[in-house]
């Protein structure tokens, strides 16, 4: 009896298919979550400082005077401010992740 092909041809796109899915699983194991996400978008606010605290900075707005602002700060902003506080009055432009309080960066 003479073994037909098809047999050999549904193997071997088996073993094409598994080592497709092995590939991207690998890849995407190596690579990481990180580098599929998109760095969230980021607005400026610039004005003056107000206050500055362990946890947060609030801004006046240096073109609508009734307009202020308090931001948290992010885990690595904290570490920055801990170490130099701007002061009260200093012109400041605050980089903060939009729609969002949170400060990522205090010129």
């Amino acid at each position: 009896m003479n073994a037909s092909p098809l047999p050999a041809l549904h193997r071997s796109e088996t073993v094409a298919s598994a080592c497709l899915v092995f590939a991207i699983w690998l890849l995407l194991g190596c690579l990481g979550p990180g580098v599929l996400q998109a760095k969230p978008k980021t607005d400026k606010f610039e004005g003056t400082v107000v206050v500055v605290g362990p946890k947060a900075i609030t801004v006046k707005s240096r073109n609508n005077i009734y307009l202020v602002r308090t931001f948290h700060y992010s885990p690595q902003l904290e570490k920055k401010i801990l170490r130099k506080k701007p002061e009260t009055g200093k012109k400041v432009t605050v980089h903060h992740v939009r729609g969002s309080d949170l400060a990522l960066k205090v010129d």
